[in-house]
């Protein structure tokens, strides 16, 4: 951190596309000096939905935008030899190199971490795939789908026989680029301190695995495949209410002064046939796994929930110390009046499509670190021109270069 309070010092190079871009945005956020590298056929992100307004172009994927915004962008064609030339001068002033491409793709461009750390011995490399660059699967083609099926994530979200399920988006995408980034924070650290950069492998598919708590520990420890507790009584389940759905933890385990609290409650709420909840069967895990207490727990809370608010809920069953939630949708969370309270969503004026985008702010805050959404997410070249300057480029050089298709430079 310099005395601005951000890491502007840094400078981060992002040469990743639908999978990775998370990780430098995470740089960008605190001011680091990030330059998104784009093939010259463009980031594959800018073709994918959903667009501004519904309208396909590139440059308004909104996913482009949010992961990309606050970074600079420039265009390089890997497969020549100029561009490849260029790119090393680049990783010569980085701190930070994050790449998405497939294991052996750079070094069989004489671009291997060896070749590139020659030119800079305190670069990192982080390098966001699949599997990783080592293995049985390194070699194989992956997708976020496939990572998450692989990782366990997509079995663990099922319950009981019901097919595997999985979440939207990329989450195993999401889960790689957060370790990616504090695996690079704490190898570029230490290069800062030692003059030694190093080479970081993140895959996916363990990243993903690491996400599952205990759940391979209860095969090892108990011979059980863990799965979503849906059909336990009280116990994670999820209701319909009014306008939408809950979900309430109102025992876990044996913890019966849990289920102490949920029967003041509805003895409080006057709810019909509460007294049926009354009794220490409850309390014990494989009667609430049961098809009679499931739909006995459904009938009598559901004809409750069904009358109120989700929000109602929330606050009635907080203030009698019931772990219950709503299950948020986008409306609900951009109305979300902690998210608010916090200034949590941003806006951002995206000059390409001529309007403002809501955007996450901040995962984090600081005490000393400044953190920031930044610019507009580079159209396509932007800044190019601007980079090859900074490397040593002549104005003629570069007009030569975007002729050749080295580089592409955007047009004013």
């Amino acid at each position: 951190m310099n005395k601005t309070g951000s890491l502007s010092n840094l400078r981060i190079l992002d040469f990743t596309g639908e999978l990775g871009p998370y990780a430098a945005k995470l740089y960008a956020g605190l001011g680091a000096d990030v330059i998104h590298i784009e093939p010259i056929t463009g980031d594959p992100l800018r073709s994918i939905g959903p667009f501004y307004k519904n309208q396909p172009g590139n440059e308004r994927s909104l996913q482009f935008i949010y992961y990309n915004v606050g970074k600079r962008g420039m265009v390089l064609d890997l497969g020549k030899e100029k561009a490849r030339e260029i790119f090393i001068k680049m990783c010569k002033n980085a701190d930070i190199l994050f790449d998405s491409f497939a294991p052996g793709y750079l070094d069989g461009l004489g671009l291997s971490y060896e070749h590139l750390s020659a030119v800079n011995p305190k670069l990192v490399q982080t390098s966001i795939t699949p599997f990783g660059h080592f293995g049985p699967y390194s070699k194989y083609p992956g997708s976020d789908l496939t990572c998450s099926a692989l990782g366990g994530f997509l079995y663990l979200a099922g319950i009981e026989n019901d097919k595997p399920v999985r979440i939207s988006d990329n989450q195993a995408y999401r889960m790689a680029e957060v370790y990616a980034a504090v695996g690079s924070s704490v190898a570029a650290l230490f290069a800062q301190r030692t003059g030694v950069g190093q080479y970081v492998d993140v895959s996916c598919m363990e990243s993903v695995a690491m996400a599952l708590e205990t759940a391979a520990q209860c095969w090892d420890l108990e011979g059980k495949l863990r799965r979503g507790r849906g059909k336990e009584a009280g116990t994670a389940t999820i209701h319909p209410c009014k306008d939408g759905f809950v979900v309430i933890a109102a025992i876990m385990g044996k913890n019966k002064s849990m289920w102490v609290s949920f029967l003041e409650w509805m003895k409080a709420e006057g709810v019909d046939e509460w007294e049926l909840f009354d009794n220490d069967d409850w309390v014990e895990p494989n009667y609430r796994e049961s098809k009679k207490a499931y739909e006995l727990f459904c009938n009598i809370f559901e004809r409750f929930t069904m009358k109120h608010t989700k929000q109602y809920l929330y606050n009635a069953g907080q203030s009698h110390k019931v772990a219950i939630s709503p299950i948020a949708n986008g409306k609900d969370l951009l109305e979300n009046s902690q998210l608010i309270y916090q200034n949590f969503w941003k806006e951002l004026y995206h000059e390409p499509v001529k309007g403002s985008i809501v955007c996450p702010g901040s995962p984090y805050k600081f005490g000393s670190l400044k953190w920031r959404l930044g610019n507009n997410a580079p159209i396509f070249g932007q800044h190019t021109a601007a980079v090859l300057v900074e490397c040593g480029y002549s104005h003629e050089e570069i007009n030569a270069l975007d002729k050749e298709g080295v580089v592409y430079v955007a047009k004013p």
